[in-house]
């Protein structure tokens, strides 16, 4: 059964205007955005992580490669956790990550992350929470409800009571 759960935000991508930023492959990290995944990745070390959910894009895909090299984990590319696609409503984003989160709840494993994008990260919030989380504290660059490699931890404390914090932000 799923206890913890680790939404991780892609680190600080490329600003290239010439790359489309929500149609795959989309812009690869930027040297800051590969410090703050090795700084997200120490934060995690100790949090008993078991598998990597991740979405295909460049910078969400260079984020895990992090991740993955320093916490050993497995991880699966899954296009449930893909960037809010153009022309694509919330309500489709929201559709995709139940869907995961269905699936995750099945699973044999207690604590996984999903590596995504700001869009799934609060449709995965609000999900969670029954749509009950304030987020008006929470509003980042580009309106995400976290900065480039910010963590939120989900603990799910029985079948119908969740804790939600955000847990770390990169220096």
């Amino acid at each position: 059964m799923l206890t913890d759960l680790y939404l991780i935000r892609h680190g600080q991508p490329v600003h290239n205007p010439a790359i489309p930023y929500q149609v795959p492959p989309g812009p690869e990290l930027s040297e800051r955005g590969r410090v703050e995944a090795a700084q997200a990745a120490d934060f995690l070390a100790d949090k008993g992580l078991e598998h990597l959910f991740v979405s295909p894009f460049a910078r969400t895909s260079q984020t895990a490669e992090v991740l993955v090299e320093r916490l050993g984990l497995p991880a699966t590319f899954t296009a449930l956790v893909q960037e809010h696609g153009p022309g694509e409503r919330f309500e489709q984003v929201r559709a995709r990550i139940s869907e995961l989160l269905l699936a995750a709840h099945d699973a044999p494993h207690t604590r996984i992350a999903i590596v995504a994008h700001g869009s799934p990260i609060r449709a995965a919030l609000l999900e969670l929470s029954n749509e009950k989380i304030d987020l008006s504290r929470h509003v980042y660059a580009g309106g995400n409800p976290a900065p480039t490699c910010g963590i939120w931890h989900v603990q799910f404390l029985d079948a119908h009571t969740r804790r939600f914090e955000l847990v770390f932000m990169p220096e």
